[in-house]
């Protein structure tokens, strides 16, 4: 086996071995997305003494820069995301509030930051796949801690939801998003690797995007639910056998319905009646309102609150509980272009993403081009999940959909730079 091999059948060994060859920047990246998402500083306050994971990040990024001399990875999502930023700076310029607008300008400067250091440290397919994996193994960590903590209250219904640890996960909507997020990241990354694995070692990866399932029901989240079911039409319609896949789907949704509490069934058949129902679509008629009075740049960015205070009149109100109504009413139309464009350009880049791996189908290391296949495939189900489940909760600036869009451009360009060697071997052959 060779060592690609090796890393792929998930060795604990061989993946140490590779680590402990890697530089600084690499081991930097995984540790802040550990600190992250595990996020053990809130577990533990005695080491929460400063913001640890906002120095890990200017860390990652000073050493990058002194030590980075490789050419920055090219693509079209790296022009959106900037274009993006300047229409939140011209929106926080204009806003309702600029002050309050530009306390959180810090905030979306970390996310370019974050997707300026993963685009260009995870820049090859060993390091992608020690990413990733370490990215299910921490999803995998909240899963289970929801999952454990659902089976002690007897599979019963909560009003609040199981929820995750502290954190960006820690509400029971969040929670459910990233449960959307993980289920067809974990199922891709099975599919394309199992070949490489004992049937112990199936059991347990299989179990991934098992408890990913059960976590979005667990979360008691509708829009959870939702963006589980829209996750696995997706991948229905991917597969090449539609009909197992149509049995396979159906199974997986009898027994969704066999775990949902009674409670949480009725609060699907009350949608559109109960006041959860009717305060959001309130909401989105204020947001729709915002947007036709102010445009261009909206309210102003992070002046929602600001908005219905003076606008509206309404104080002590609450978010609007969907991402594109979030963009519109405080970016106006124009972020909500940028972002449209940024969502189909996350598309694009998976398509061809598959594209390039499929150019090398029949050589002998086909599983290398199933992985990066059914991960373009798995990056685009995550995003699926996320704009289904996002549509009733204001997560626009939380790691989902920055995190996906890091990823796919950081595989992208590993796709890229394969194709590019592999054509530079067969010119070196031919000459």
């Amino acid at each position: 086996m060779s060592a690609m091999d090796h890393l792929y059948a998930v060795r604990v060994k061989e993946i140490w071995a590779y680590l402990k060859t890697q530089d600084a920047l690499f081991w930097l990246i995984n540790f802040y997305l550990f600190m992250e998402y595990v996020r053990p500083q809130t577990l533990y306050p005695s080491i929460d003494l400063f913001p640890i994971t906002k120095v890990l990040l200017f860390l990652t990024l000073g050493v990058f820069l002194l030590r980075h001399n490789s050419p920055l990875v090219k693509n079209p999502l790296n022009k959106l995301l900037i274009l993006f930023f300047v229409v939140i700076l011209l929106s926080s310029v204009f806003a309702l509030a600029p002050g309050v607008a530009f306390e959180k300008v810090p905030d979306f400067i970390s996310w370019m930051i974050i997707f300026f250091l993963i685009t260009n440290i995870v820049n090859t397919e060993k390091r992608f796949f020690i990413f990733m994996l370490a990215f299910l193994l921490y999803s995998f960590k909240m899963a289970q801690f929801s999952f454990f903590k659902w089976v002690s209250k007897g599979f019963a219904y909560v009003a609040i939801g199981s929820g995750s640890g502290p954190g960006w996960f820690k509400n029971s909507g969040e929670f459910g998003i990233q449960m959307c997020v993980f289920l067809p990241l974990a199922a891709c990354f099975f599919f394309a690797l199992k070949e490489y694995w004992p049937r112990w070692k199936k059991i347990l990866f299989l179990f991934f995007p098992f408890i990913a399932l059960t976590g979005t029901i667990s979360s008691s989240s509708r829009g959870a639910v939702v963006g589980a079911v829209c996750v696995l039409l997706y991948m229905l319609m991917r597969g090449k056998n539609r009909f197992k896949g149509l049995v396979a789907v159906g199974v997986i949704l009898a027994l969704v319905y066999f775990l949902i509490p009674d409670q949480q069934l009725e609060r699907f058949q009350s949608s559109g009646e109960d006041k959860s129902s009717t305060s959001r679509l309130e909401y989105w008629e204020r947001g729709l309102e915002l947007a036709s009075r102010f445009p261009v740049l909206g309210v102003g960015y992070n002046n929602w609150l600001v908005a219905q205070e003076n606008i509206f009149g309404l104080y002590n109100q609450q978010h609007s509980h969907n991402i594109f109504i979030q963009c519109v009413s405080e970016l106006g139309y124009s972020g909500l272009l940028v972002f449209i464009l940024m969502i189909m350009y996350t598309f694009i880049n998976n398509f061809r993403t598959r594209k390039l791996s499929l150019q090398h189908k029949g050589e002998k290391k086909e599983v290398k081009i199933r992985f990066l296949y059914y991960m373009a495939h798995g990056l685009d189900g995550a995003l699926i999940g996320y704009l289904a489940s996002g549509f009733f909760i204001t997560v626009l600036y939380y790691p989902y959909f920055w995190i996906n869009l890091a990823m796919t451009v950081s595989l992208n360009a590993v796709a890229r730079k394969q194709t590019e060697n592999r054509m530079k071997q067969v010119v070196q052959v031919a000459s």
